[in-house]
């Protein structure tokens, strides 16, 4: 992550790759998977994201449409228990070691992509109203999964954020806020709970007034989206609320 005053911001990996287990038990006891899923979000220039597309693969088999999988990933938390989010290289040993060989290139594993996941306009998940600050814009980055206490400690220490356990914002069950300056602008971020326990989300908030696409906050968006799903949370959408 970026360091106050420093304009860079890591651009994260274009597709996501998961590995599709039998059951809760095969991937608990690290058997082999049955297959991989990858899968690409399609966003505006804003960052926000309007699809989903997505392709799965079975040992064994072809390469198959899995727009209906990826709908389901976000909303059942049976099949979520099934998967694990991987980086590239845990999916190219996984396709390899069930026989596929080595996997195809990011343009070529687009070619697998048939069916479209449209994502709606408005939150899938009912959301807390963002907290009201002076900033211009406010995106949200929402997250399905349920997030250890490890994986919590990891996204606060790499986002370097403080614990925020004040008793008076337990409606927001805040989990950690982080400030940067970045190209000029001040950034915010808050970590949150949502749903019951079953979803998380990262506000993301710019005091930049202009609504013209901004590569800066595009990145981090990526990034955010990145690091959450390293410690097994779902992206769901990315959105603009405000």
């Amino acid at each position: 992550m970026s360091r106050a005053g420093q304009p860079a911001v890591d651009v994260a990996e274009q597709l996501d790759y998961y590995l599709v287990f039998a059951n809760v038990r095969a991937r608990e006891r690290a058997l082999p998977p049955e297959g991989i899923v990858v899968e690409e979000f399609v966003l505006r220039a804003d960052g926000t994201a309007s699809a989903l597309d997505s392709a799965g693969w079975t040992a064994g088999g072809t390469w198959w449409s899995a727009a209906a999988f990826s709908r389901g990933l976000r909303s059942d938390a049976r099949l979520q228990a099934r998967v694990t989010p991987v980086d590239r290289a845990g999916a190219d040993v996984a396709y390899r070691m069930l026989g596929g060989g080595d996997l195809g290139s990011e343009p070529e594993l687009r070619r697998h992509f048939l069916d479209r996941l449209d994502l709606p306009g408005a939150a899938p998940l009912q959301l807390v109203p963002a907290q009201a600050t002076g900033e211009r814009r406010i995106y949200r980055v929402l997250l399905a999964g349920d997030l250890t206490e490890p994986g919590l400690a990891a996204l606060r220490g790499g986002w370097r954020m403080q614990p925020f356990d004040r008793h008076d914002d337990a409606a927001h069950r805040i989990a950690g806020r982080t400030r940067r300056t970045l190209d000029g602008q001040t950034v915010t971020w808050t970590l949150r709970r949502i749903g019951v326990d079953t979803a998380w989300a990262v506000d993301l908030a710019t005091d930049r007034a202009a609504d013209a696409p901004d590569p800066t906050v595009t990145a981090l968006l990526g990034r955010l989206r990145a690091d959450a799903r390293n410690q097994g949370l779902i992206p769901v959408t990315v959105e603009r609320l405000r």
